[in-house]
This record gives C-alpha cells, sequence and structure tokens, in this order.
C-alpha cells in the first residue's frame, strides 16, 4: 500500500483538538480516514506485518519484507497527519508513541474514557444551563457540546432532553414559546427547536424595540422647556389660587402635586416694584375738591 498524500488529507482536517473538543474533532477525523480506508492503522484492523523475511531453510534473515516498508511508510505519515491536529495540550498525550494506533490508544484514554465524576458535573451543567445574555445560538452550541461530550463518555442524551434542559434555560420572556413546545403531542427536532427559538426571538426583539419608541415619544409629548425657569417641564395655567383665600387648592406642575402654604400678609414676599418716575409738575392734572 502506497503511503497516503498526507498534504491533501491534511486541507480535509479542519478542527484542531482542544480539551474540550475531542468528540466534533473525532468526528471529523474519523470520517475522513475511514473515506480513505486507512482507519484500520489506528483502530489495530491492519496489524503490522513480518519485518524480516522467512526461508523454509535459513529461517529468519535479516531481509526486511516489502509488506513492512510499506506498512511502517503509511503508519508513519498517517501519525504524522494525526499530530498535525492536535494543539499544543493534546500533543502532550501521544508523546513517545511510536505507531498510529498506540496514539489513538492514548486519546480515547484520556477523551473518551471520561470520569465518573466528569460525567456528573456534565449532567450538572445540562440541568442547570441558563441562556443568560447568550445569543440563540449560542446557546444552543453549548447545549450541543454538553451532549457531545455525553455521548462520546457513553451517557446517550436524546433531542428530546436536549429540548427540555434548553426550555427550562430560557427567561421568562419565552413563556409563551416555552408552553406551546412542551404542550405539543408530537416530537420536535432539534432542527424545528432551533428555528422556533429563533423566530421567538425576533419577535420579542421586535416588541421592546415598538416599546422604546412608545416610551420615547410619550416623554417628549409630556416634556417641554420654560424659558423663565431654564428647566424642562410645563406648569398648567390658572391652577395657582389665591394663597390668601385658597390656600387649600394646591398648584399643579408635570404629575407633581405640591401644597402651597398660607402666608400672613407680612410674611409674604412680593416682588419688588419697578422705579416710579412722576411727571413733571406742569403735566399733573388738577381737579377741583
Amino acid at each position: 500500500m502506497a503511503p497516503p498524500k498526507v498534504d491533501s488529507l491534511l486541507g480535509m482536517l479542519t478542527i484542531k483538538l482542544k480539551d474540550d473538543n475531542f468528540a466534533k474533532w473525532s468526528f471529523q477525523f474519523v470520517s475522513v480516514i475511514k473515506g480513505y480506508k486507512l482507519f484500520g492503522h489506528f483502530d489495530g484492523t491492519y496489524v503490522c506485518p513480518p519485518k524480516f523475511v522467512t526461508h523454509t531453510d535459513l529461517g529468519i534473515t535479516k531481509e526486511v519484507t516489502q509488506a513492512f516498508i510499506d506498512w511502517e511508510s503509511t503508519d508513519i505519515a498517517l501519525l504524522s497527519l494525526l499530530l498535525a491536529t492536535f494543539s499544543d495540550e493534546a500533543m502532550e498525550y501521544v508523546l513517545g508513541c511510536k505507531t498510529a494506533a498506540d496514539a489513538w490508544t492514548n486519546l480515547v484514554d484520556r477523551f473518551a474514557s471520561v470520569s465518573k465524576s466528569r460525567v456528573n458535573h456534565l449532567k450538572t451543567e445540562l440541568h442547570t444551563i441558563q441562556k443568560g445574555i447568550d445569543m440563540i445560538d449560542k446557546f444552543l452550541l453549548r447545549l450541543k457540546n454538553i451532549r457531545d461530550q455525553l455521548n462520546a463518555a457513553g451517557e446517550f442524551i436524546s433531542d428530546n432532553d436536549v429540548i427540555i434542559h434548553g426550555l427550562a434555560g430560557l427567561p421568562k420572556v419565552y413563556a409563551i414559546i416555552r408552553t406551546i413546545i412542551l404542550a405539543r403531542e408530537s416530537s420536535i427536532t432539534l432542527k424545528d427547536f432551533r428555528a422556533q427559538l429563533l423566530g421567538a426571538d425576533k419577535e420579542i426583539e421586535g416588541d421592546t424595540t415598538i416599546l422604546s419608541q412608545n416610551l420615547s415619544a410619550l416623554y417628549m409629548n409630556g416634556s417641554g422647556y420654560s424659558s423663565n425657569s431654564g428647566t424642562f417641564g410645563s406648569t398648567i395655567s390658572g391652577s395657582t389660587s389665591n394663597p390668601h383665600n385658597h390656600s387649600h387648592i394646591p398648584t399643579t406642575t408635570v404629575g407633581v402635586i405640591t401644597q402651597v402654604p398660607y402666608l400672613a400678609p407680612q410674611q409674604l414676599e412680593y416682588p419688588v416694584p419697578p422705579p416710579f418716575y412722576p411727571l413733571p409738575q406742569q403735566q399733573v392734572p388738577f381737579y377741583p375738591p
């Protein structure tokens, strides 16, 4: 078997292996390698052939078999391809591995065989997940990542379970869509669930925009600028009564009722009258008594 063209395969592997994306990375990697019928080097199906030629009369010789040469070339090429898809932290788990099968076994032991405590932590995170300020797509992606990690650990999570936990993590503004989906007699797919949430999200965003515009218009219509006082606000004219005779009638300003206290005549503060300039003496009219 001729060594595969590693460069052409590497262009199909766009995901780098990290500590939190083994399920996504392995799905892409296994799909590409199986497409070229080479995954047997990783799962141990393609066993390494004998290295040296064996003769009936001479026994084992020092001559290397062609089958071993071809197998080793392919296996090293695939191991190099595997390492090219690793992040720096993932590289530590395969250091010292000589074959593709050894490296794959170490990865499965590290990532797929999740400990019981990790499974419990993921289940708790799934039960308590909240949308918060995330967009709908990001919230659903968080749900999917938790589900993928649990599935990789052997804990099957159905689509309906994901939908139930997703609805529980939505804020109160999604109460209507939550009630509609939970009341359905038939099941709903994750694709339809996403479409329903995106539609509800647009309606909520539209209602919020309309409410904001109405509040802004109400504020602008109820506010004015008073040139005398220098502050915003409008006063209802004619609402101020004579403090001497009708002190019990309040003066009214915008939305605020204030009681004008009664002041005795000597306590009233009258505005200072303008200066008085008498007419000339000759112009003063005279009337007989």
